[in-house]
C-alpha cells in the first residue's frame, strides 16, 4: 500500500495541491468535484478514492452503500525499529532489500516490508 501511495504522489505532485486534514465528506464524479467538511468545494480534474476500507468514494461511484462481509480473517499490524535488524547478518537483507516478503503455513501468513 505504501508504494502505491508514494507511486500516485511522485506522480501527481507537479499537478496538485496536497491538503492534509481534509476530510472529504462527498464527491461528485462526473463533475468532477470533492465537498470538505469545512464545506470548501474543490473542482477537480480527477479523484482518486483511495480512501480505505470505510470508502465513501466507493460508495457514491457505485450508487449504494458496499456492506463488508466477515471473512473470519484477522490482521495484525506492527512496526518494528530496524536498527537491530541491521546488526544482524541474516535479517539485514529484509531491510536493504526493498521488497515484500510474504511467508505462508496453515492458516497464516506474514507479510513483511519497510516503511
Amino acid at each position: 500500500r505504501a508504494d502505491l501511495h508514494k507511486l500516485l504522489l511522485d506522480l501527481a505532485t507537479p499537478y496538485m495541491t496536497l491538503r492534509l486534514k481534509s476530510k472529504v465528506l462527498t464527491i461528485e464524479p462526473n463533475t468532477p468535484f470533492v465537498v470538505l467538511e469545512s464545506g470548501e468545494i474543490l473542482k477537480t480534474d480527477l479523484v482518486i478514492g483511495a480512501d480505505g476500507v470505510r470508502s465513501v468514494v466507493r460508495d457514491i461511484v457505485l450508487g449504494r452503500k458496499e456492506k463488508s462481509s466477515d471473512t473470519g480473517d484477522a490482521a495484525y499490524r506492527a512496526t518494528l525499529s530496524t536498527e537491530e535488524m541491521l546488526k544482524d547478518p541474516e535479517l539485514r537483507p529484509f531491510v536493504d532489500d526493498t521488497e515484500v516478503n510474504v511467508w505462508m503455513g496453515p492458516m497464516r501468513h506474514i507479510v513483511g516490508y519497510c516503511i
